[in-house]
């Protein structure tokens, strides 16, 4: 069951669009949706205790970290000629990989299915377009779609590139997953990824993007044309239309 907890004082409309978008929302657990002026937080019971995750578009911290030049996603989601502009975020979740490319030029389209995901996200990049000046927030919007049916749709424009994050799979350490990955665990369920994963590779005219954890298989058989390296993670990179401009 969904509750939800309205706290917000300034954009009351909305606050009340995000309410009437989810006010049907079914889910088994109990989790309390708190809306606040600039975010909003999810609580739930995990591992049997509550726990909370706030999320905000204008959190200074992943506003700091979206600046942040040398970071392996903005490299893999461009190439040398500099002639990726539009990006197609799949799998959008809480949208900040999306922010940080938005942050670096790139116009991206954030498409969510989960319909109580979406209306958070929607809801955060409204009051960001609204409250700031950063150019990032106007270089993004969101979509309640489901990202196969939508490219294989005639409103499909083909991008430059298409971003997929897919849910990490499950791991050999007892270490749980961050708050929010577990709160999004709880409440979606998996697109039918490698479906998603070879339609992008038709569909996308410069590149196809996939982030996974640093040892994780790649999504098929297919060999990723370029890798970039973090710590704990990694995007594959593969080139579409025999595009070799890297």
């Amino acid at each position: 069951m969904l509750k939800i907890a309205n706290h917000c004082h300034y954009h009351k409309a909305k606050a009340q669009q995000l309410i009437e978008g989810i006010k049907n929302y079914v889910i088994d657990a109990e989790v309390l949706l708190r809306i606040e002026d600039d975010s909003v937080a999810l609580c739930t019971d995990l591992q049997q205790q509550t726990t909370c995750f706030t999320h905000s578009l204008l959190d200074p911290k992943l506003l700091a970290r979206a600046i942040q030049k040398n970071q392996a996603l903005i490299k893999a989601c461009n190439n040398k000629k500099r002639e990726i502009h539009s990006i197609i975020d799949l799998t959008a979740g809480w949208g900040r990989d999306s922010l940080i490319l938005a942050t670096h030029g790139q116009s991206v389209t954030m498409i969510e299915q989960n319909g109580l995901i979406y209306n958070c996200l929607n809801y955060l990049l409204s009051i960001a377009q609204h409250d700031s000046t950063q150019a990032c927030f106007q270089n993004l919007n969101a979509l309640n779609l489901n990202s196969l049916e939508y490219l294989n749709s005639e409103d499909y424009s083909m991008a430059d590139c298409l971003y997929l994050d897919p849910m990490f799979p499950a791991h050999k350490s007892t270490a749980l997953p961050s708050k929010d990955l577990q709160i999004l665990q709880l409440m979606t369920t998996n697109l039918d990824i490698e479906s998603l994963f070879e339609a992008a590779l038709v569909r996308a005219k410069h590149r196809v993007v996939v982030k996974r954890p640093l040892h994780a298989p790649t999504l098929s058989n297919t060999k990723a044309d370029i890798v970039y390296k973090e710590k704990t993670i990694r995007f594959d990179v593969y080139l579409t239309h025999n595009n070799v401009t890297v």
